[in-house]
């Protein structure tokens, strides 16, 4: 009897397995599963793979023990918002109206109506596409209904165009982080709202806040903003971090479709401002800021373990990177440091400088299979551009003419496979106050007298070179400039540069 119970029951498991379609169940060599996740303000040095010994993350670690790290991947942009434009549309954010800077809760959809992005390029090759996290690349455009000049888009109505609008299936997340307003959007509307309290932009209560001190041009002319009504849709910063890890593990458990995945996870750390939840307050040695990154770890570690739950581990590339350089205080500081943590490394600047602590950026993949455990790639130059042409090439698919025009392959470095179209050999950078650099081997030319970047100085002294020239290769703090030296060099980068401005693509 009971040998004849274990029978039925065994039965019935193997029943209920077959009818339960797997998210990923398509997935193979050809076609993985793919995870991109991209931190906000992680530094270069912030990591125990990279280095720290001040900061403990075993869970982001196990990628780069598992897989491949990098250590020459940049973000092109030393801020978030171009950072998330170059690598969804693999084209360089200064080629578009908002140039090196943010936009805010007023601007329009930065990605142009059209536009063949990273989510498209998987849509078309069958995958399901889901983006969970910080957009920070608008909503709307001027004409729509509900368009205010000043205020931007009713957020009381259907947000579109947005991340539905350009290749995602599914999208949970928010604008943007620590700025007005505070709240979730689930695909095209704000959730929770409540009609009778509706959500109204307003200008930013903060204090000495100011929004558009990069001088540039806004729409509208409004520069402060906040956010008013709506109450019931606000979230607070300590929970946000384990909302959005909860929803990450929530739709990888619940995926039901037979075909692989393409899952963009814009997490909301390190981001200002420093917020943990309660449980991780004094987890670190060098407070907040290890105690948010504890936090960040911690979240990380729930994500790989639904994949190892769920059966995906095996056939997914799980790609890990920055969306620019870790930062201590908006203010130029060459090595910001918090108790004896250097958060980018031996990197000179921070985010919003064009300085490599500003655009050098951790890069980790982990492929099962394909890439070789413990790898460290020391020679490739990458950027955050080039996801796109990476996986066009993987899947032998053309890009369109008009689509990724800065974007490169580097197919042949992550999984050692021969690739089809040419790799980068140079990378134009910039910074907040669109302070302007090219790299090519080892030399990189910033077109200025420091890095850039938030309240820099931009007086100009004429008894200094009038830019910066720096050999990576064997000064990568940028210690010497070399650039009254080296003039034939100077002026190679500057015809590459403005050769690359001048035809509007550089692939």
């Amino acid at each position: 009897m009971k040998s004849k119970f274990n029978f039925l029951l065994l039965a019935l498991l193997i029943q209920g397995i077959a009818a339960r379609p797997v998210c990923g169940g398509a997935a193979g060599k050809e076609r993985p599963n793919v995870l991109f996740i991209l931190v906000d303000d992680l530094g270069y040095g912030d990591l125990g793979c990279y280095g720290a010994v001040k900061t403990r993350t075993p869970n982001i670690d196990r990628l780069a023990k598992e897989g491949l790290r990098f250590t020459d991947a940049h973000s092109p942009s030393s801020v978030c918002t171009p950072s998330r434009y170059n690598l969804l549309t693999g084209r360089y954010a200064w080629r578009t109206w908002n140039g090196g800077g943010t936009v805010w809760a007023n601007d329009p959809c930065l990605i142009e109506e059209g536009r063949h992005t990273l989510a498209d390029l998987f849509k078309e090759q069958g995958y399901q596409t889901a983006m969970l996290g910080k957009w920070h690349l608008g909503f709307g455009k001027p004409g729509m209904e509900g368009w205010d000049d000043i205020l931007g888009p009713d957020y009381n109505r259907d947000l579109k165009p947005g991340p539905l609008e350009f290749g995602f299936d599914y999208f949970w997340g928010f604008p943007h982080v620590g700025q007005f307003p505070h709240f979730i959007i689930e695909n095209h509307r704000v959730l929770g709202l409540d009609p009778k309290d509706p959500i109204r932009i307003t200008p930013d209560p903060r204090p000495g806040y100011e929004l558009d001190y990069l001088h540039r041009p806004r729409l509208g002319g409004a520069a402060r903003l906040g956010q008013a009504g709506g109450e019931a849709t606000r979230y607070q910063h300590e929970e946000l971090s384990d909302m959005l890890t909860a929803r990450a593990v929530k739709w990888l458990d619940d995926c039901e479709q037979e075909k692989p995945f393409f899952l963009y996870l814009a997490h909301r750390n390190i981001h200002g401002p420093l917020k943990p939840a309660s449980r991780f307050k004094g987890s670190s040695e060098i407070g907040v800021y290890g105690d948010f990154l504890n936090e960040f770890d911690e979240s990380i570690g729930k994500i790989l373990d639904a994949l190892d739950r769920n059966g995906f581990t095996g056939n997914t590339l799980v790609l890990f990177s920055s969306d620019n350089g870790g930062i201590f205080q908006y203010r130029p500081i060459d090595h910001p440091e918090i108790k004896g943590h250097r958060i980018n490394g031996p990197l000179r600047g921070q985010k919003t400088s064009v300085y490599e602590g500003g655009v050098r950026v951790p890069l980790l993949a982990r492929w099962p299979g394909r890439i070789e455990p413990g790898s460290v790639d020391n020679k490739s130059l990458i950027a955050l551009t080039d996801v796109l042409a990476t996986f066009a090439d993987h899947f032998g698919k053309t890009l369109p003419e008009n689509a990724g025009e800065d974007s490169f392959s580097f197919l042949e470095a992550l999984t050692g496979r021969e690739q089809s179209t040419p790799m980068r050999e140079s990378l134009v950078m910039d910074s907040f106050i669109n302070r302007m650099a090219i790299r090519r081997g080892p030399w990189k030319l910033i077109f200025g007298q420091n890095g850039g970047g938030a309240r820099a100085d931009e007086t100009v002294d004429p008894t200094k070179s009038a830019g910066l020239l720096y050999h990576l290769g064997d000064d990568l703090p940028e210690a010497t400039n070399r650039y009254a030296g080296n003039r034939r060099v100077v002026n190679q980068l500057t015809r590459e540069y403005e050769r690359i401005r001048r035809r509007g693509r550089s692939r």
